[in-house]
């Protein structure tokens, strides 16, 4: 199946029209018309409903989602290989919301004025979303929060830890304290992490007087701001969100514990020989942001 092909059919997904795809791709519409059905043809099934406007088949809908994923890896290995004496194309970086991927974000500032043609494209989302789209090469980098399996996966330890607290409405009573206690986390309802692992740590580090009192779990813990703000609902967090809190409405409060987890910069082995990704990593490992 020819990569060309698979654009064609992108272009004509997107255009809902043959015309106006081949007016876009710059072919005429005979061409374009005979490549869908020649397509259609070597897949054994309908991509198109062809009515007055073109709609997908399930299959075209599968086949698209694909098709994405494949002209994506292919940009990005056009891309590594002009790269070779030029630095330039895409750094595509996974993350959480985490004080040690806001370092390693800043140090995208200084990273584009040695290098001015690289773009970026940074993803937020779980780890194990991270995992599977590193896994499917969609990501050169995931940063992700321990304990976390990477045993498929080269990476190391990021400088900065993350100290665990609470997201608390700023009209909460315990908003106004500097740091929070175990008794005083006791019989709050709470939001905590949906990675179980993350959770039994952080649990077993409370201590056995900790009666943590959930009310539910989510991924990342921006998706828990709407429900904390104008409430009495906490959520279990990391500081690395308190930077970009508004202190009218949500505050983050560390625990009076020393609790904090480590944070690794992961990528796939054996991919970082040349190219974009692999000027990135040498870079933040001159730039001190790993863990010695």
């Amino acid at each position: 199946m020819d990569i060309r092909v698979l654009r064609y059919f992108l272009a004509v997904a997107r255009e809902e029209s043959i015309s106006r795809a081949a007016d876009a791709l710059h072919i005429t519409q005979p061409t374009l018309s005979r490549q869908m059905m020649m397509l259609e043809d070597e897949l054994g099934v309908q991509l198109f409903n062809r009515t007055n406007k073109i709609t997908l088949t399930e299959a075209g809908v599968h086949l698209k989602l694909r098709a994405m994923e494949i002209d994506s890896l292919m940009d990005m290995l056009e891309r590594d290989f002009s790269a070779q004496s030029d630095i330039m194309g895409r750094l595509a970086i996974g993350s959480g919301v985490y004080s040690a991927s806001n370092e390693v974000f800043r140090s995208l500032q200084e990273f584009s004025r040695q290098f001015p043609k690289v773009t970026y494209e940074i993803h937020t989302a779980s780890a194990d979303k991270l995992k599977m789209m590193m896994d499917k090469g969609l990501l050169d980098f995931a940063i992700m929060q321990e304990p976390i399996d990477v045993s498929r996966y080269e990476y190391f330890r990021l400088r900065t830890k993350d100290k665990w607290g609470l997201l608390l409405s700023a009209s909460h009573p315990l908003a106004k304290n500097e740091s929070i206690s175990v008794q005083e986390l006791n019989g709050i309802e709470l939001l905590a992490t949906g990675r179980k692992a993350i959770f039994n740590e952080i649990s077993y580090l409370l201590g056995d007087h900790a009666r943590l009192k959930i009310r539910g779990y989510i991924d990342l813990a921006d998706n828990a701001l709407p429900l904390v703000a104008g409430s009495n609902v906490g959520c279990l967090a990391i500081d690395g969100v308190a930077e970009y809190l508004n202190p009218e409405h949500i505050v983050f409060r560390p625990f009076d514990l020393d609790i904090a987890t480590n944070t690794v910069l992961a990528w796939k082995k054996y991919g970082m020989s040349f190219g974009v990704a692999s000027a990135f990593l040498a870079y933040i490992k001159q730039a001190g942001l790993r863990q010695e």
